[in-house]
């Protein structure tokens, strides 16, 4: 692994960049992530409740911390990023305790040129999550737009189309096959077309703390000059952390995050921003001893003297505790 970020054209097709080191999530990163974002998330903050979940003495790291810590770690590809544009077919093959080791490989895909020249490019990425023995932990796809020193160096491909969206029923394999409903959570009804506003909003901060945390190396969240007008971006992982605990304070049965369909970064988001979260439940099916919903969730920055910025569509898989009527 080297210090210097590449740029688009050094990022080949199918040839593995070297990771960056792996992180053990223990309970300091954890009490970090948790002072970042407030996620209310019962089994990542209940050690009692955890173990009733999923029968292990160690407490469930929680997703959207995992998650942030591999984006962190796919930096090796992406420092001198320009923007992150969005995330997709993100699966959870494993849901992770406090204890637990993450390593990340990143494999490029395709480069595309974007409609400005040939100064930029578009660049999907393929992000391999596993712990430290190998197992499995994550999957999922990036693009990114990063800068092109050399044009004529850059393998131009064809970027693949979105995929096409999987029922609902799909993720039921996510589900840990061992874990129950904690007799103490209660089930809340909830029903496809539910839509709410939270009623607090949320303003960014520690964002270089957060940067740090997860070992990120893009410029552009560390470094103003990097940035856009003379500003700091917010790593999207953040904002992301912000809208699942949203989503926790109104899912109080809320077990875990199984996927994310899709993540769709729309604007940049700025340290203190405040941000407003709208819900909407897509759909919810009953599997064994749970329910699995689809929820969208679209969060808007609000700064003094401008309009509300449209900055995040996230569409998430949530395992929620049993049948509520």
């Amino acid at each position: 692994m080297t210090a210097t970020p590449p740029y688009a054209e050094d990022l080949v097709p199918g040839v593995a960049l070297d990771p960056a080191p792996e992180i053990t999530i223990d309970e300091g990163v954890a009490a970090h992530y948790l002072a970042v974002s407030g996620d209310q998330l019962g089994p990542a903050l209940s050690s009692p409740l955890s173990r009733e979940l999923t029968g292990r003495a160690e407490r469930l790291a929680n997703p959207c911390l995992v998650i942030a810590l591999s984006i962190g770690q796919s930096t090796v590809a992406t420092g001198r990023v320009i923007a992150n544009l969005r995330y997709d077919n993100l699966t959870l093959e494993r849901q992770l305790h406090l204890g637990e080791t993450l390593r990340t490989v990143v494999t490029p895909i395709a480069a595309a040129w974007t409609r400005s020249g040939t100064e930029r490019a578009k660049v999907l990425l393929d992000m391999a999550v596993t712990t430290s023995h190998g197992e499995p932990v994550a999957h999922y796809q990036r693009l990114a737009l990063l800068p092109v020193a050399e044009p004529e160096r850059l393998v131009v491909g064809t970027l693949p189309e979105a995929a096409t969206a999987l029922p609902l029923s799909h993720y039921r394999s996510l589900v840990p096959p061992t874990w129950t409903t904690p007799a103490g959570v209660v089930s809340h009804p909830l029903s496809e077309g539910d839509s709410w506003a939270d009623p607090l909003a949320d303003t960014v901060s520690s964002a270089r703390e957060l940067v740090r945390l997860t070992q990120n190396r893009a410029a552009a969240h560390r470094d103003a000059r990097a940035g856009i007008e003379g500003k700091r971006l917010v790593f999207g992982g953040h904002t992301v952390a912000l809208a699942q605990a949203s989503l926790s304070r109104f899912t109080s049965d809320l077990l875990t995050v199984l996927a994310w369909r899709s993540c769709d970064h729309l604007s940049p988001v700025f340290e203190e921003d405040l941000l407003t979260f709208d819900l909407t439940v897509d759909a919810v099916e009953s599997h064994d001893r749970f329910r699995i919903a689809d929820v969208t969730v679209r969060v808007t920055a609000l700064r003094p003297g401008n309009d509300p910025v449209a900055v995040l569509r996230w569409n998430p898989v949530l395992l929620l505790s049993g049948d509520a009527s």
